[in-house]
């Protein structure tokens, strides 16, 4: 008897070893799949300053979230997102979908580049759409988003998300001066995915993306004001569809 009791007390430690392992690595595992998941997702590589989650309060932040620029653009991000605050429904973490009460993005900056193929932001929404046509809308190849069914992955449900703040910079072609900065018009999206029974985190990539370049390009219709005489010689450097972006950004 007393080798039995013995023999599951072991079992008990390493049970709550386990346990505790798992919710101390929390962290760093939702990190390395906001990387994986996002560096998939957009074509680019995506990095995460840091996460803090607690599940018991249902409450999380994420910081230093960028998105690199693609190929042919300036080394600097592409997007830079400021401290993203998420708060969850605890009761359906086990559950399929996964639903998010909340999710507040502060002081999000966008650094809208054009060159001769058109714009950096153009081009990670192309990869982002490529991806979600790609799988069907979902996640195959994001196995740390999947449950332990196979064929089951894990979708959201999004009541609320805010991207509020932000700035939006226009460099083009390089041309010296022909570059400024305008607000990014504050964006709410409400019930992601909740039609639909859920919605993939490449849908929800690819609707956040949207969002974005649409506000981007709102937003740049007040660089005509601050550029000046520069918009027709960034037009002249950049030739066919790409020149009426640019013209269409400079308000010309």
């Amino acid at each position: 008897m007393r080798k039995l009791l013995i023999g599951a007390g072991v079992v008990v430690t390493v049970i709550i070893g386990a346990a505790v392992f798992l919710l101390s690595s929390l962290d760093s595992i939702v990190k390395k799949v906001i990387e994986d998941v996002g560096s998939q997702v957009t074509g680019v590589k995506v990095s995460v300053g840091a996460v803090k989650i607690s599940l018991s309060e249902g409450k999380g932040s994420i910081a230093g979230l960028t998105v690199a620029n693609p190929p042919g653009f300036s080394s600097d991000p592409a997007i830079r997102l400021g401290e993203i605050a998420l708060a969850l429904d605890t009761g359906s973490l086990n559950k399929n979908p996964i639903v998010v009460k909340d999710i507040t993005v502060a002081s999000p900056f966008v650094a809208y580049e054009m060159a001769s193929g058109g714009s950096n932001i153009d081009a990670i929404q192309k990869n982002v759409k490529a991806f979600t046509a790609k799988h069907g809308g979902s996640d195959a190849k994001a196995e740390p988003a999947k449950t332990a069914s196979k064929d089951e992955e894990k979708k959201l449900v999004i009541e609320r998300l805010a991207i509020t703040g932000g700035q939006v910079k226009l460099a083009a072609g390089g041309i010296p001066g022909a570059e400024g900065t305008a607000k990014l018009g504050d964006i709410v999206l409400t019930n992601i995915g909740k039609d639909s029974g859920g919605a993939s985190s490449a849908q929800v990539a690819q609707k956040v993306m949207d969002s974005l370049v649409n506000g981007a390009l709102k937003s740049a219709t007040s660089f005509g004001n601050l550029l000046g005489g520069v918009g027709d010689k960034a037009k002249a450097l950049v030739p066919g569809d790409a020149a009426g972006a640019v013209k269409g950004l400079f308000g010309k």
